[in-house]
């Protein structure tokens, strides 16, 4: 071969190789939404744990996020289709209200949606089925341990004979676990229920004033419309002297409950983003079995303290986190 064709044969070549180096990286699009603001956490987690994962914001993955959506499915519903108008590659949603919302605006594309948390997400329709979720959603859902945490707090206090457990008949998702097995489980563990359904914070909060004595305060979660009155309802308790126990609740939050028996916004959002993760290599939602989150018995002893709870060491030993 002579030297001047060789000369175009490295050229072409030095064309081929600079023209692949110069290729920029694929770039993904994220349509976030959340249900209430209290789950926010877990969309900051989730953004850490895919920086780790190799997804940097602004480089080769971009969020598309409104804080200010909701509260209702309507709202929810409309946010997923603007989100759908702007190309999103996939959506991760945060809530049962949201996911529903997600899944019905990628009907008949091959859009996939990552959810957590959801509860019975195969009752609520979002999946078929939590082995083989069929279509375009997967993702975490959470079994209500709400019964369990009950026990714990009972374990704490064995002397407990009633419990105020505030609910909204509004809130849907409140409702699902009251029907779904929470009024046995007070009957079942041997506790008389303090008359918990109200209709607003104000309600919520003047019951404190008429609770019997050897009562504690068991907090569902999430409890959409009284989020607002938590804080509120702790200071009141402590004042009173009964103690607050709570499901699914970040342990060092207010209200400050003694203890949480609950999965971690860090847990769930960790999850999920490694789902979202593999979708994004190749995977398909339809075959990826949906996951559970794991829940944890923590304990917070500055807590306990302000309600005037001795913890038994025997428990305190059980703590997967304990706050000193």
């Amino acid at each position: 071969m002579s030297t001047k064709k060789l000369f175009f044969l490295f050229f072409a070549l030095s064309l081929v190789l600079s023209s692949c180096g110069a290729a920029k990286p694929q770039s993904y699009t994220v349509g976030v939404i959340v249900e209430i603001s209290w789950l926010s956490p877990i969309f900051d987690n989730f953004k850490i744990t895919m920086t780790e994962l190799g997804y940097v914001e602004g480089e080769n993955i971009t969020y598309l996020y409104n804080p200010e959506v909701g509260p209702d499915q309507a709202a929810f519903d409309a946010e997923a289709q603007r989100l759908m108008e702007q190309k999103v590659d996939i959506f991760f949603t945060v809530g049962t209200l949201t996911t529903k919302a997600a899944k019905k605006a990628v009907e008949g594309t091959d859009i996939p949606v990552i959810f957590t948390p959801v509860i019975n997400p195969v009752e609520e329709g979002v999946v078929a089925s939590i082995a083989r979720p069929g279509g375009n959603v997967t993702g975490v859902q959470i079994i209500d341990h709400s019964p369990k945490g009950l026990e714990w707090a009972l374990k704490i206090l064995p002397q407990t004979k009633h419990v105020y457990m505030p609910y909204n008949p509004a809130d849907s998702i409140s409702m699902m676990i009251v029907n779904g097995g929470m009024l046995d489980a007070v009957a079942q563990l041997g506790v008389e229920l303090a008359p918990s359904e109200v209709t607003s914070v104000d309600e919520m909060l003047a019951r404190v004033d008429t609770l019997p004595e050897d009562t504690i305060i068991y907090l569902l979660s999430p409890l959409s419309s009284l989020e607002g009155g938590l804080e509120q309802l702790s200071q009141l308790a402590q004042e009173r002297g009964v103690p607050v126990f709570s499901t699914n609740r970040e342990i060092g939050a207010s209200p400050f409950p003694v203890a949480n028996y609950t999965v971690t916004f860090a847990g769930e959002a960790e999850q999920g983003a490694n789902m979202v993760d593999r979708v994004l290599k190749g995977q398909k939602p339809a075959d990826m079995p949906v996951e559970t989150a794991e829940y944890f018995l923590d304990i917070d002893l500055k807590s306990a303290a302000a309600y005037g709870v001795e913890i038994p060491n025997e428990i305190i030993k059980q703590a997967n986190v304990i706050v000193r």
